[in-house]
């Protein structure tokens, strides 16, 4: 009887891991995303947009532009990353460009202070008919 019920704890155990495992990964990539970063967008036709939300820099000191369009096609899109400055032109924080096909993805790091806003930008090629939407973002 002990041995079977050794068993069973260890089998247990194994489980509660084997959740931990798979759940830790899916909440860090979630909490990765700035809040009100998510910039979304169809590409029916080619376009660009700012997103309206401001955020606040982030406590890492630094953001990346990521973003994603569903599409097997060739065609291109880019996310922006600019500091809020009022009364004067925004400066270009980060940039990256994507072909639709590589799927989700994201540029590199660079530097922004807890005491700066910050907003995404992107501009995306058109593909008439297409019902696909895309999305820019920032995360840190």
């Amino acid at each position: 009887m002990r041995k079977s019920l050794t068993g069973k704890r260890k089998l247990a155990v194994v489980g509660t891991l084997t959740a931990v495992a798979i759940g830790v990964p899916a909440v860090t990539a979630v909490a990765a995303e700035i809040n009100t970063s998510r910039l979304p967008f169809s590409i029916a036709t080619a376009g660009s947009a700012e997103d309206g939300d401001r955020w606040k820099g982030s406590g890492s000191g630094h953001a990346k532009p990521c973003g994603d369009v569903p599409v097997n096609d060739t065609r291109t899109f880019s996310v922006y990353i600019y500091q809020d400055k009022s009364l004067r032109p925004d400066p270009q924080i980060a940039s990256t460009s994507r072909s639709y096909r590589q799927g989700y993805g994201c540029g590199s790091y660079k530097g922004t202070s807890t005491g700066g806003k910050y907003y995404t930008k992107a501009s995306w090629a058109g593909i008439p008919g297409s019902r696909a939407y895309g999305y820019a973002s920032a995360e840190n």
